[in-house]
């Protein structure tokens, strides 16, 4: 894996976690 993947991955993650978050807790946003 490179340095650019894995940056892309964890962007993706980020981005996965907080989209769950927001439609779990719509009232913490």
């Amino acid at each position: 894996m490179t340095v650019e993947n894995g940056i892309g991955l964890a962007l993706a993650v980020v981005l996965v976690a907080f989209l769950v978050a927001a439609l779990l807790f719509p009232e913490r946003f």
